[in-house]
């Protein structure tokens, strides 16, 4: 048990340093459009978004805007471990919480590498083939181990509750 209440502090101290990033998140992306971006030097991903045309300025929101994507999935991490203090580990909220975290974490990494690949061929008018792990692929496969864990917790609730009625 106290692996996992170390864990919670940290998820909870993550949690609280990113509140004040979201403000900041929501004020940046609605502030993008009326700001001149020439001055500014902003690299996301390795690529520099110094350009001031629209799809510069829209591939800068969504990149700033999926973050938010990821925060929100640590929101359901942090209610998982509640119940995971708790000893409810096969209530239906830790299961639809981890489906929501896969879910978000998927879609994060897939709009993260659609953002990558548009901004090096936009930006750098190069094709890149890269193997390896880089982070879009470890988001998304994060996601659908989460995904998975969601579907495995249910099975197990199942196999739990049969196990109940027959003792």
């Amino acid at each position: 048990m106290r692996k996992i209440n170390i864990l919670k502090a940290i998820v909870d101290l993550l949690w609280i340093f990113s509140m004040p990033l979201v403000l900041v998140i929501m004020g940046f992306s609605i502030a993008i459009f009326f700001v001149d971006l020439g001055e500014l030097n902003i690299k996301i991903n390795s690529v520099n978004f110094n350009n001031d045309t629209l799809l510069s300025k829209t591939l800068l929101v969504i990149s700033a805007l999926n973050y938010l994507l990821i925060i929100a999935a640590l929101y359901f991490f942090k209610k998982i471990l509640n119940y995971f203090i708790r000893v409810k580990i096969f209530e239906e909220k830790v299961i639809s919480s981890f489906k929501k975290m896969g879910n978000l974490l998927f879609i994060s990494g897939i709009i993260s590498l659609t953002i990558s690949m548009i901004s090096r061929f936009y930006f750098l008018q190069k094709v890149t083939l890269e193997f390896g792990l880089n982070q879009h692929l470890v988001i998304i496969c994060l996601g659908l181990f989460f995904l998975v864990l969601s579907e495995i917790f249910k099975v197990a609730k199942n196999q739990k509750q049969e196990n109940d009625l027959t003792i």
